[in-house]
């Protein structure tokens, strides 16, 4: 017979890759969500699920949701050159929030989210300068690339300060 412990940590292993599975599905869908910018230029909510899931779940699931999300999606659209730097990026970006902005058992402050947020998306954009480097193979391109990086982790900061903490909330309310 099991104990109740045994019962608990299974329910919670069990309920952390719900969220993972969730959090894999929530960042493809926000990365298609294009949103056109003057010169033909887009951006995207990718940034913004990432950032709200590190937020509201922790490190672990906003490294899973992130990295294999983001991977995905990149295979999806044919972007295939870019998923390991995806996975790998996005990842880092997913664990650094919820390290940063994650606080179990209480609201994350605005302060909290907005230095976590800042921290992944300078990762993120240290990150994909090298990826699109190596992808493209021209550092101009990749450095002509930078302010639509910084567009898009913007937004996604914004909404993650909008959003995060309030979700967070609702999501582990005390019964």
């Amino acid at each position: 017979m099991q104990n109740s412990n045994t019962i608990e940590k299974r329910s919670q292993s069990t309920r952390q890759m719900v969220y993972m599975g969730v959090a894999i599905a929530l960042c493809v869908v926000a990365t298609m969500v294009l949103i056109p910018m003057p010169g033909g230029a887009m951006v995207h909510m990718g940034s913004a699920a990432l950032y709200i899931i590190g937020i509201v779940f922790g490190r672990w699931v906003g490294a899973v949701g992130g990295g294999i999300g983001s991977m995905i999606f990149d295979a999806i659209v044919g972007l295939t050159g870019y998923t390991p730097f995806s996975l790998v990026i996005k990842g880092v970006a997913g664990y650094l929030v919820g390290y940063f902005g994650h606080t179990p058992n209480r609201r994350p402050s605005y302060g909290r989210v907005l230095i976590a947020t800042l921290i992944a998306s300078l990762w993120t954009l240290a990150g994909y300068v090298v990826a699109w480097w190596a992808v493209i193979g021209s550092w101009q391109t990749a450095i002509a690339n930078i302010p639509f990086s910084l567009m898009t982790s913007a937004l996604g900061i914004v909404v993650a300060l909008a959003v995060g903490p309030k979700l967070y909330e609702l999501i582990h309310k005390k019964k």
